[in-house]
């Protein structure tokens, strides 16, 4: 019989496998906000749920070494969106002002197990596929991943006006669960004993301080923890959707079926970029867009500006999604010890800006209703790139970088995960 184990898993195989990742953020950034807010949460107090709720995005570099340890790593995963998805069951009838703390400790502890998909996807992509593989697996990756986050909860935004909320929480504890199943399939061998914690991150440690030596590199790691890009009002749109006069159809439609299709299209354009071109000005350059598309739903509070700010909200944010993804490959270097863990290291602290853009668009609401939200979601982006700007402009960079300045391509792909 054939060796079915030399051309599985497919490539393709990872957007399935990264369905649990993208179900659960589509759900915690368009159903849940718009459901909370329809129960009489007021959106300041959305903001610092969907906030706190980002925490394990943040620091989930702190347990992902575990994905490396003890059991295969496609057993980790369908435990991680097993946990994930009895979390959001539980969470889902707690929707309202009365249990909200309840609420965003359940959302939080499924956060913190979801993120574990994240960092079991990496350490697969690399010890099962050829480096050619991994390439086409990241873009499949990225398509389930971001598509997932906007069908996904567009279909939760479409049971929970048709069905009880018991129901809606079930199905989406399903939609998030059953595709990890599929990680079953892949011909992972038994993993070689290693070392605990300690000396283990004492190893990695050596290669994130070797990063920070690197005035090139480190510029790089500064910039992964800046607010550019950071998304952080994709969570609150549907929030102040009422503010345009657009319903709950109209939340669906634009921030899910069509946003989930925007997102991918945007990410897509990532690929246009020329390889020589400088990742660190063409992430900030990708941020200003989104700044940009921000500024067009404060015109008036018209649907058609909903529609349209929004969709080129979402499309701008996938074109940073993939500049992100190109920074981190850089800052990671050709190095695999300890790839998973170091890239969840670098993962985490670019998405600790969604979590305080988000605290910061809660108070530019507070105090200035949503244009103060927009204008403070926009403010990050402009600020960043004009520092950027300026650095290129003093040192006398240019856009394209010397042939000699770029890294070399590694023998061995580290563990590459998406934004």
């Amino acid at each position: 019989m054939p060796d079915r184990s030399r051309h599985w898993p497919a490539p393709w195989v990872f957007a399935v496998l990264s369905l649990p990742l993208g179900v659960f953020s589509g759900v915690g950034s368009v159903p849940l906000p718009y459901l909370l807010a329809k129960s009489g949460v007021s959106v300041d107090e959305i903001a610092r749920l969907s906030s706190i709720m980002q925490l394990p995005t943040v620091f989930y570099f702190l347990w992902a070494p575990l994905v490396d340890i003890k059991l295969r790593r496609r057993t980790w995963l369908v435990l991680a969106a097993l946990l994930s998805a009895l979390c959001l069951w539980a969470a889902m009838p707690f929707i309202g002002p009365r249990h909200l703390y309840l609420l965003t400790a359940l959302i939080f502890v499924g956060f913190a197990a979801n993120v574990m998909v994240s960092a079991t996807m990496g350490g697969l992509m690399v010890t099962t596929l050829s480096y050619a593989g991994q390439a086409k697996a990241s873009a499949w990756h990225q398509v389930g991943n971001l598509g997932a986050g906007a069908l996904g909860g567009a279909a939760v935004m479409w049971l929970a006006g048709h069905y009880s909320i018991q129901i809606v929480g079930m199905a989406a504890a399903v939609m998030t669960v059953v595709p990890a199943f599929v990680a079953l399939t892949i011909p992972e061998p038994p993993p070689k004993p290693a070392a605990w914690f300690g000396s283990r991150l004492a190893e990695i440690g050596k290669e994130i301080v070797g990063v920070f030596r690197s005035r090139d590199r480190l510029w790089s790691v500064i910039l992964l923890a800046a607010p550019i890009g950071a998304g952080a009002a994709q969570g609150l749109l549907p929030a102040i959707a009422s503010h345009y006069g657009v319903g709950g159809g109209g939340v669906m439609w634009i921030n899910g079926v069509a946003g989930g299709l925007v997102l991918a299209l945007g990410s897509l354009c990532g690929v246009l970029v020329p390889g020589d071109w400088d990742r660190r000005l063409t992430y900030a350059g990708a941020g200003l867009t989104n700044a940009f598309a921000a500024m067009v739903l404060l015109a008036v509070s018209h649907p058609w500006v909903y529609f349209t700010g929004t969709v080129l909200y979402l499309l701008t944010l996938g074109f940073c999604f993939a500049r992100f993804t190109a920074l981190v490959v850089e800052v990671l270097g050709p190095s695999d010890k300890g790839a998973s863990t170091r890239y969840s290291l670098f993962v985490s602290m670019g998405n600790a800006p969604i979590a305080y853009m988000l605290w910061f668009d809660s108070v530019g609401y507070k105090h200035w209703g949503t244009h103060g939200l927009l204008w403070t979601d926009a403010g990050g982006n402009l600020l960043m790139f004009a520092l950027v700007a300026v650095v290129f402009i003093v040192y006398g960079l240019t856009l394209r970088r010397p042939a000699s300045d770029l890294p070399a391509a590694p023998p061995v792909a580290d563990s590459r995960d998406w934004h």
